[in-house]
């Protein structure tokens, strides 16, 4: 991979977090023997400049918020997207973009472009959480402003909760207004058996321009949904495998699987509101999550350009899910996305983030 004509910029050692997307989808190339994988060209940031020479595309596969985080590698990362702009090289997700990604400053464009989604305000100071939480209101929830990791994400409903924060280990922090999907179900006489009116529940759709394609659809007991704490990760531990076995639990894991099955085989809802709230923050691809609602809407929560798809094998409960054979798939259309841009769409207008 050192002629390709596909530039990927990515962390050099120890420059930014490394996930195991990348390495994955290279294999899932090297397996279907997908004549891309030739174009690509890796270069690692702190290793110099790259030469742009025959380089039709830049994808930038970096870490996100870009220039918060890694300052260092959005400066040579711009570099890179500035010369391949003076060339007429079309890119994808411009580090610009990638610096866009604050939780604050998503809240905030996703406000100004009408995308359904929680207000956010940005608390940088101590002092400035009271303002804050009196802009938003209670419900609300607060979280670092540069990570997309739902660890540490506190629910606050009273100004006792406020007072109780460990609020220097978030900043700099976000307050988002927070909305309980699930109670909308149950306050419209929605079917109690429903998994929707029982349980919270997190959607993920993966964003690549104008197409959009189902990732998973976990249900929780708590109100912030990650896979952690999701009813997919409890059910995949020991004691509940065996429960399973003597006849226990079987129903809720079988329409849990169900309906995670149905939600990747179809086109997600809000399909347009999905590739909105990727394309006016400048971003060319993304993970989004966001929440189904009993009206047919969504709420969406967050983008994610750098976002966690391991090997199938690796993903939780992998068999029942068919977990090999859709993430297969998922990174069999990143490909196909990837050839089609490379070869007739030009990247989408970048906003910048100065």
């Amino acid at each position: 991979m050192n002629n390709g004509n596909i530039l990927v910029v990515a962390h050099g050692e120890k420059r930014g977090r490394c996930v195991p997307t990348g390495d994955a989808f290279l294999r899932r190339l090297a397996m279907t023997d997908n004549p891309l994988l030739m174009d690509i060209r890796i270069h690692r940031t702190g290793t110099g400049k790259p030469d742009l020479t025959n380089v039709s595309l830049v994808i930038f596969w970096l870490g996100d918020p870009l220039k918060q985080k890694y300052p260092e590698c959005y400066l040579e990362a711009l570099e890179v997207a500035t010369a391949a702009q003076d060339a007429g090289i079309k890119i994808i997700n411009h580090p610009d973009a990638l610096s866009m990604t604050t939780k604050s400053r998503q809240a905030h464009i996703w406000h100004e472009h009408d995308v359904p989604s929680a207000r956010g305000v940005a608390v940088q100071h101590a002092s400035e959480l009271t303002s804050a939480i009196e802009q938003v209101g209670f419900p609300c929830l607060m979280r670092s402003d540069q990570e997309h990791a739902q660890r540490n994400v506190i629910r606050i409903t009273s100004k006792s909760d406020a007072e109780r924060v460990n609020l220097e280990a978030l900043l700099p922090a976000v307050v988002l207004k927070c909305y309980d999907v699930r109670d909308e179900y149950r306050s419209v006489g929605w079917d109690s058996d429903s998994l929707f009116y029982r349980f919270h529940h997190k959607a993920r759709a993966i964003v690549f321009q104008d197409r959009v394609i189902g990732s998973h659809l976990f249900f929780s007991k708590d109100c912030i949904v990650g896979l952690s704490n999701s009813l997919f990760a409890r059910e995949e531990r020991p004691r509940r495998n065996f429960a399973r076995r003597l006849g226990y639990h079987r129903h809720l894991l079988n329409e849990m699987i169900g309906l995670d099955k149905k939600y990747f085989a179809e086109v997600p809802k809000g399909h347009e509101e999905l590739v909105k709230a990727v394309a006016v923050m400048g971003l060319d691809f993304a993970a989004v999550d966001y929440s189904l609602r009993p009206n047919g809407s969504i709420l969406i929560w967050e983008a994610n350009p750098y976002f966690y798809l391991p090997d199938g094998r690796d993903s939780v409960l992998s068999a029942q899910r068919d977990a090999v054979a859709r993430v297969n798939q998922s990174f069999d259309w990143i490909a196909d996305n990837i050839a089609r841009m490379k070869a007739d769409r030009p990247a989408l207008t970048i906003v910048s983030s100065q």
